[in-house]
């Protein structure tokens, strides 16, 4: 009978002892795994965010506050992207215009060839401090060789209206098409 609970103990210690191991292999896994996730959350923040911080704390703390700034940036952009919207709208409304179904803007830059240059009419202004600064798009004009002769601004239903005349040594040597681009992005990206 002695022998019976000795068996009994050393199969009960026994038990122990695997689940024990097994715990201890279970926790080795999920610190590993842990390790792992938080040497990927490290990796995807701005390296000036985690600059002299050790703890993994600090990396989560940070990182809170980096997700807040970037869901800041994103309701700016969608606040922007809906005025753009409505600005397309409005557009199209009041002109008669309809944009493209590609989801492009309505042309706000218009290039004509006259005689000696082009004269470029621009709508860069949807409301008080949205319009592109006139300088940008003077400089452009320039770094794309055409000479500035004259610039009339007006304002009209909330909206900025620029007629440029300028003059071109060759205005086959001008790219009209790039011209336009660059300007539609300068408005674009002001807006």
């Amino acid at each position: 009978m002695a022998e019976e609970n000795q068996k009994h103990i050393i199969l009960a210690t026994s038990d122990n002892d695997e689940k024990k191991i097994i715990r201890r292999e279970v926790e080795k896994q999920r610190r590993t795994h842990m390790s792992i996730l938080c040497a990927s959350l490290r990796s995807s923040l701005p390296f000036e965010l985690i600059k002299g911080k050790r703890s993994t704390s600090d990396h989560i703390g940070e990182a809170v506050n980096y997700i807040q700034i970037l869901k800041e940036k994103i309701n700016a952009l969608q606040v922007k992207r809906d005025r753009l919207k409505q600005m397309v709208n409005s557009s199209s409304v009041e002109t008669g215009i309809e944009p493209d179904h590609s989801g492009a803007l309505v042309k706000c830059v218009n290039i004509n060839p006259i005689p000696g240059g082009v004269e470029i009419s621009i709508c860069s202004g949807f409301e008080e401090g949205s319009s592109s600064p006139l300088s940008e798009l003077m400089e452009i004009l320039l770094q794309e060789g055409c000479d500035v002769v004259s610039c009339v601004s007006t304002h009209a239903n909330g909206r900025i209206f620029h007629t440029i005349k300028s003059e071109v040594e060759e205005l086959t040597r001008l790219d009209l098409a790039k011209l336009q681009l660059k300007l539609d992005h300068a408005i674009l990206l002001s807006r």
